[in-house]
C-alpha cells in the first residue's frame, strides 16, 4: 500500500472516530444507522411565503397563507396572513419580551374586504412560530428525528432532516432541513389546548429582510385593545 493511500486510510480513521455518524446511514431501521449531530448553524434570518394549519381539541381547524419575515437584528418577526375573508399583518416584537416570556403582538386586519377599515388588537402572546437563533438545534439540545419525505411544494427535493426539541416547558416542535440547513417546515405540539400546527415554508429567500418592513401595523404604534396576556398560543 502507498503512503498517499495509507495518509487516507489514517485521516478517514481519525475523522470517523471523531464524528461517528460520518460514513454511517441515517436511515432509521439501517443496520449501520448513527444519529448525526446537530448543524451548528440554520438560516435564521430570511423571508418566504408559507402555508400553515392549526387545529386543537376544541375543534379549531384554522388554515392560511401569506409571507413571513424574520430579523434577529431587529429583533422582530412579521407573519402577513390571509384566511377566508381575513386579511392581517401579525407583528412579534421579541425585542421587547416580558418577563413571564410572552411576547408583544400588534395585529392589523382589514375584514370581510379590503375596503373595510382596518382594526388594530394587541396580546401578549407564546408565538406557535418563534424567531429562532441560527445555533437553535444545538442551543436547545435537539434530537434527531430521522429522514422524512415532504414534497408538497418541490417534487424530489430529497429527504429532509427532521430534529426534535422542547420550548418552554410543554411546548415540542420539530424542525425539518433540506440539505442547505434551511428550514422549510416547522411542527408544534402544545397538550395545554391538545394544539398542533404545522408550516411549511417556500420560495424562501436568506438574508435579513429590510427594517421597514417591521414598521408596528398599529397607525398610531399603540394597542387599541386591553392587552391579552396568553401563556398559550395563538396563531398570527
Amino acid at each position: 500500500m502507498s503512503n498517499f493511500t495509507m495518509l487516507i486510510v489514517y485521516i478517514l480513521s481519525f475523522v470517523t472516530l471523531f464524528n461517528p455518524s460520518v460514513g454511517y446511514s441515517q436511515r432509521t431501521f439501517a443496520s449501520d444507522f448513527r444519529a448525526p449531530e446537530p448543524p451548528a448553524t440554520v438560516v435564521a434570518e430570511y423571508q418566504a411565503s408559507y402555508i400553515q394549519h392549526k387545529w386543537d381539541g376544541t375543534g379549531i381547524s384554522h388554515i392560511g397563507s401569506g409571507m413571513i419575515y424574520a430579523s434577529l437584528a431587529f429583533g422582530r418577526l412579521r407573519m402577513d396572513i390571509t384566511y377566508e375573508s381575513n386579511i392581517a399583518s401579525s407583528l412579534f416584537d421579541y425585542a421587547h419580551q416580558n418577563i413571564d416570556g410572552t411576547v408583544p403582538n400588534y395585529i392589523y386586519t382589514f375584514s370581510p374586504t379590503t375596503a373595510a377599515a382596518g382594526a388594530c388588537a394587541y396580546y401578549n402572546v407564546t408565538p406557535a412560530y418563534p424567531l429562532f437563533p441560527p445555533n437553535v438545534l444545538v442551543e436547545y439540545g435537539a434530537t434527531f428525528g430521522g429522514l422524512v419525505n415532504d414534497d408538497l411544494f418541490y417534487a424530489n427535493q430529497g429527504p429532509l432532516q427532521a430534529w426534535d426539541l422542547l420550548f418552554g416547558t410543554s411546548t415540542s416542535v420539530t424542525v425539518f432541513l433540506d440539505r442547505n440547513n434551511t428550514v422549510v417546515r416547522m411542527d408544534f405540539s402544545s397538550p395545554s389546548r391538545s394544539t398542533f400546527t404545522t408550516t411549511r415554508l417556500f420560495n424562501i429567500s436568506p438574508g435579513s429582510p429590510a427594517t421597514n418592513l417591521f414598521e408596528n401595523p398599529c397607525p398610531t404604534k399603540s394597542p387599541t385593545s386591553t392587552p391579552v396576556s396568553s401563556g398559550g398560543t395563538r396563531i398570527l
